[in-house]
């Protein structure tokens, strides 16, 4: 039977606003007890279970009660109503700082954290190495934190977080400060502790993030938790038509406009397209052009390409980024790109655009899924619209060559004596 690292029922939390600080006095000292504050409820009624091993991802826009769950969970917060039980050693990363203090050196909140833990000085030490290793923080190490970078709190944080061996490990929105690279090495790093059995639970607003990681998915809106659910792809769909949708500036025309695409069902054979977001930008169609400007399918290693993509702006869209990806049989992205590494911020106004993407088809020879997709970066991201997978490539001909990319040698031998 399996374990349940995490239970939570019927759990509330409700705090109370008062109009002017006075009030709360005025309220503490009447003698009818009058209230002079209002109820808000930042969870209601929240019921669900985890699994020991289980990676959980949390779904919802700012103020949904994201943070305020994990809070409740690391024993941050305590619940207005209702019972929680988390079994083993917690680790967590919440909004940065937290748990830090300021005037201690980096060395120094180290230690602090092991003693938070349960952790002797001795065993601290053992972990120190690696600590201080996925950090990266260099002679920054022995300097309080309060003269940290936002990126370098984060390192020092998070590598913490994963290296005391923890049974859970809960991550909110954190490390979104980091740098690109780092990201990654956290990624990667969680797919270590996932491999080992340790439960994760994974809040971000960045809906692919949460489906290539997670199992399950918790999307919670105003407090509630609204879906709890084993089909990540389905339940991410539901998020973003549900929670994050058009609002008032589309008009019903528009909306039904925005379902529509060119479908390549018959070019993906067996493979069903997986579309999602909010549809107030889409991607309407893709083609492949060869090195002579005709449309295209079949490429040879090395060879010419580029990548149209057209889309359709329902309204106006702050910072939105286009990318792609190829994908082989195995799911493994081989090459790709976006409009937010190659241009920078872009702002579009409503209408119809082409985005060309040229590379060299520098990849193997085999069959490639293209993964493409649409979304805004402006405040938290928001999925506009994601195509997986749009359409089918063939690359063939070229030499056999090893690993993902195409780059045979020139072999010269010499004998010298």
């Amino acid at each position: 039977m399996t374990k349940n690292m995490i239970e939570v029922s019927g759990l509330n939390k409700i705090y109370k606003l008062y109009h002017r600080p006075v009030d709360r006095f005025l309220e503490a000292i009447s003698l009818k007890g009058a209230p002079r504050h209002k109820d808000f409820h930042a969870l209601s009624n929240i019921n669900f279970s985890i699994q020991k091993g289980q990676t959980v991802g949390i779904l919802g826009k700012n103020g949904a009660g994201k943070s305020t769950l994990l809070k409740i969970l690391t024993g941050v917060l305590t619940p207005s109503s209702g019972a929680v039980q988390v079994k083993g050693r917690i680790s967590s990363l919440l909004e940065l700082g937290a748990g830090f203090n300021p005037e201690y050196t980096g060395l120094e909140n180290i230690f602090f954290q092991g003693t938070l833990l349960g952790f002797s000085k001795d065993e601290v030490n053992e972990k120190l190495d690696d600590i201080l290793t996925f950090a990266d923080i260099g002679d920054f190490i022995h300097q309080p934190v309060r003269l940290y970078s936002s990126g370098m709190f984060a390192r020092l944080a998070f590598s913490v977080a994963i290296n005391v061996e923890p049974d859970v490990l809960m991550v909110d929105e954190a490390l979104s400060v980091g740098d690109a690279g780092f990201q990654l090495k956290c990624m990667l790093k969680m797919q270590e502790l996932q491999e080992k059995g340790i439960t994760i639970l994974f809040v971000s607003h960045d809906t692919q993030s949460v489906i290539r990681f997670c199992q399950s998915v918790m999307i919670m809106q105003d407090g509630k938790l609204i879906e709890y659910s084993d089909d990540v792809i389905s339940a991410a769909k539901n998020y973003e038509k549900k929670v994050r949708n058009l609002g008032a500036d589309a008009s019903l025309e528009e909306k039904n406009e925005m379902i529509k695409g060119l479908s390549y069902e018959s070019e993906l054979g067996d493979i069903k397209e997986v579309r999602f977001g909010s549809g107030t930008v889409k991607i309407a169609a893709v083609d492949f052009y060869n090195s002579e400007g005709k449309k295209e399918t079949h490429f040879e290693p090395g060879s010419e390409v580029l990548l149209r993509c057209y889309i359709d702006a329902i309204i106006e869209q702050k910072s939105v980024v286009v990318g792609f990806s190829l994908r082989n049989a195995k799911g493994v992205d081989v090459a790709g790109d976006n409009t937010l590494l190659a241009k920078g911020n872009l702002d579009i106004e409503k209408g119809q655009y082409h985005f060309d993407f040229s590379f060299l088809m520098n990849i193997p020879g085999g069959e490639y899924f293209l993964y493409i997709g649409v979304a805004s970066l402006d405040g938290e991201r928001v999925e506009l619209d994601q195509r997986w997978p749009l359409r089918k490539i063939v690359v063939a001909g070229g030499r056999e060559v090893v690993g993902v990319a195409y780059c045979p040698s020139r072999l010269d031998i010499m004998k010298v004596r």
